[in-house]
């Protein structure tokens, strides 16, 4: 599998998975264009499109376009690219989410579901996923860090954000990772990236937060320069 990042969408097997699902969905999930094609697309994933599939995905008899793909990551995958369209999507479709959240590989895939199931306004507001593609991750490495971009693989903090909204500015969670209550301070002194409300979420939570739990000097940091009206 090739990979260009750490977060969702950054290898070719995610972009694998979105094309088997706009083929499942019988349109473009991925690069819909800004006038009636885009605004066909969510309609009929609004229309029930989006649910109808989502529950055939997390059946236990299906069966994946390919093989190797975990329906668990299909799943996710396709609320996020539902997200970045703006469908609106039944809240427990977004709750069931949540329990899939551990099987993901990387602690910044993670904190970008997360972020997204806390934030996302489902009111057809797009979510911006903190993701940049193969050829922007590339062009960011070939200029290098600036004050706006540390020429990585993200888009500022990383987390995604809501389109109508400011990005923030740090890779770390804004909810607690067990409970997923907001306003929480306590921080894993190791990643430096995941939040708790205090030790005994943070103890309830390190099971499967040390399956991704690296060491890092410092949190990430990116200053957004979008300015909405």
């Amino acid at each position: 599998m090739v990979a260009w990042g750490k977060g969702l969408m950054q290898s070719d097997d995610d972009y694998d998975i979105a094309n088997d699902l706009s083929d499942m969905c019988d349109c473009d999930l991925i690069y819909p264009t800004e006038d009636e094609g885009r605004s066909e697309t969510i309609k009929k994933l609004n229309d029930g499109l989006f649910s109808q599939k989502l529950e055939k995905i997390l059946a236990a008899d299906f069966r994946p376009a390919t093989s190797y793909h975990k329906r668990e990551r299909i799943a996710i995958i396709f609320t996020m690219l539902a997200m970045e369209l703006g469908v609106i999507i039944e809240p427990r479709y977004l709750r069931m989410l949540k329990v899939l959240r551990p099987m993901l590989p990387t602690l910044e895939q993670q904190l970008q579901l997360v972020t997204a199931l806390d934030e996302y306004k489902n009111d057809g507001t797009p979510w911006e996923t903190g993701s940049k593609g193969l050829i922007d991750t590339k062009k960011s490495a070939e200029r290098g860090p600036n004050k706006f971009d540390l020429g990585d693989e993200f888009w500022f903090s990383g987390l995604g954000f809501s389109s109508d909204e400011v990005p923030a500015s740090e890779m770390v969670s804004k909810v607690c990772m067990n409970c997923g209550e907001r306003d929480v301070d306590l921080r894993c002194s190791r990643c430096k990236m995941a939040r708790y409300c205090d030790a005994n979420c943070q103890r309830a939570e390190w099971p499967l937060h040390k399956k991704v739990c690296q060491p890092r000097e410092g949190v990430r940091r990116c200053v957004s320069y979008i300015v909405h009206p």
